[in-house]
């Protein structure tokens, strides 16, 4: 199983995700090679991170194909950060329509797909800034900016949970509740992780 934590920064979705251990959730990780510079087409930006996201997605695969499961901190597919950029009136090179057939692409390829559990969080704007204060092992940049995409990511899993029902589920649950579940849980084949339909049915559903 692939499970992704998900939430705006400061939510604690790497605290929530990491106490699996090493080797059992898969951190966001640093782009490799040269980004496109600002202004590069659009195309080459959109290339870019569904390149790096499909390499994310290739390690959470290998995570579960070793243990049965792996927690991803953040959708490795990514791209609803594009549309949750745009949606709150912010500029993002990795723009949504350019992105868009792209990552569709990826998932046919089967280098990309959908999770089989989504754990989101909703936090309220003072828990999330002491939150922040509190930790001082992390730098959180434009916390203010963070805040105003939440209502959009929660528009996007709200849809995605019309489309996929009983996938996403609404806070992070008891952590070892979630282990123990998981590591009882037979492996099973997900017909709809590389279902392009999903992926269209989803930017249908997704708020105007």
């Amino acid at each position: 199983m692939i499970v992704v934590v998900e939430g705006i920064s400061a939510a604690g979705k790497t605290t929530f995700a990491r106490q699996f251990g090493d080797g059992l959730w898969l951190p966001e990780i640093e782009a490799k090679g040269a980004r496109p510079d600002a202004d590069d087409p659009l195309e080459d930006h959109a290339r870019f991170w569904s390149n790096h996201n499909a390499f994310r997605f290739g390690l959470a695969q290998e995570l579960e194909a070793k243990h049965g499961f792996v927690i991803c901190d953040t959708d490795p597919m990514k791209i609803h950060y594009s549309w949750c950029m745009e949606r709150a009136g912010f500029h993002w090179p990795d723009k949504f329509k350019t992105a868009a057939p792209l990552v569709r692409n990826a998932i046919a390829e089967r280098r990309l797909g959908f999770a089989d559990m989504y754990l989101v969080k909703q936090i309220d704007p003072e828990t999330a800034l002491a939150q922040k204060m509190g930790d001082t092992t992390r730098r959180r940049g434009n916390f203010e900016q963070h805040l105003a995409l939440q209502p959009h990511l929660i528009g996007w899993f709200s849809a995605l949970s019309q489309v996929l029902p009983g996938r996403v589920r609404w806070g992070f649950p008891d952590s070892d509740v979630l282990l123990r579940s998981l590591k009882a849980k037979a492996p099973e084949d997900n017909p709809r992780r590389f279902d392009v339909s999903v992926f269209d049915e989803l930017v249908r559903r997704l708020p105007e």
